[in-house]
């Protein structure tokens, strides 16, 4: 296929045409179809922008052509909270699939590099991570272990819709490690009896020691522990009362980023964050406006070294 010269600005509108169509096609898993019509195209035209797209080197296993606008946010989010590390996604989802998972996919392509050069893993568990490990490159790390932060989430043995860990330990061909307990516990007197298990000392002891951590936050709304049902309708309302902005590894934090006053942050079985704010890697990867309330109070106060969020999350935390 040949390609007429063009000028710089048209250049540049052709290359975002073609980053967008790579972007919906390839990513978001849209028909050709539907992404003439998100466009305003037709057919034929994303077709031919697809195939420029492979030909000019944007999409090979992942889309490399990045919005400039989005490279601006990646600066100055690293400069405003001091990060080692940012990505920032598009905020545009197909239908029926949700912004976490995408912010989820696009994680797994920034994390991949760092994923090969650590030993041990440690993962929270969510839609968000779950997605990151399923769209993890198979990449076998020798002598490698992945260990979970938190509790679980099921009642059952099997992989749940929100387990992260087994799955990332798969892609990586590591040890996976599994806490035998709920996230959270029915009093403080429970979880401090499983916490004196040996085996739960031994997976904490594994992800106290991890090279990087993969974590999420919850907001107000969009937590998992309320969806789940761990955290009542009732006790959602003292912890709001008490001025909850989120949930981070299972506790509940205000906007001065102190764990609210609240029984529930007595009965979360995990890693506590104190342990893992120690850790030398760590990557929030989050996304959603009813987050970006929780995500401002972990950067601000230095619970992060990098982060994967979306465009318009990431506009929120710059305001």
């Amino acid at each position: 296929m040949r390609f007429e010269p063009m000028t710089d600005a048209a250049g540049e509108a052709a290359d975002e045409r073609r980053a967008r169509a790579a972007h919906l096609y390839f990513v978001l898993g849209l028909t050709q179809q539907a992404v003439a019509e998100r466009m305003g195209l037709n057919r034929m035209k994303v077709n031919r922008l697809l195939a420029e797209a492979r030909e000019r080197g944007v999409v090979r296993i992942q889309i490399t052509a990045r919005n400039a606008r989005r490279l601006v946010l990646e600066g100055c989010l690293a400069e405003r909270f001091g990060l080692s590390f940012v990505a920032v996604t598009p905020a545009e989802t197909a239908p029926g699939a949700q912004l976490s998972e995408i912010v989820g996919r696009y994680a797994a392509q920034a994390v991949q590099p760092l994923l090969a050069q650590a030993r041990t893993v440690a993962i929270g568990w969510g839609v968000t991570l779950k997605a990151l490990a399923a769209a993890t490159e198979p990449a076998p790390v020798p002598g490698g272990a992945v260990a979970p932060l938190l509790g679980s989430l099921s009642k059952r043995s099997t992989i749940d819709r929100f387990e992260a860990s087994g799955i990332l330990a798969e892609r990586l061909d590591a040890e996976c490690f599994h806490m035998p307990a709920p996230v959270i516990c029915d009093s403080a007197r429970s979880r401090e009896m499983i916490h004196g298990q040996s085996i739960v000392k031994e997976v904490l002891a594994r992800a106290a020691a991890a090279d990087i951590a993969l974590m999420s936050c919850g907001g107000r709304r969009s937590s998992t522990l309320r969806a789940m049902g761990f955290v009542s309708e009732a006790e959602m309302a003292e912890l709001s009362a008490a001025g909850a902005v989120g949930n981070f590894l299972g506790y509940f934090y205000d906007g001065e980023g102190r764990i609210v006053d609240h029984p529930i942050n007595s009965r979360v079985v995990g890693l506590h964050p104190d342990a893992a704010r120690r850790l030398k890697v760590r990557v929030m990867v989050s996304g959603g406006p009813d987050k970006a309330a929780m995500l401002g109070v972990l950067l601000a106060h230095g619970w992060c070294t990098g982060l994967v969020t979306d465009e318009v999350t990431a506009t929120a935390l710059l305001a």
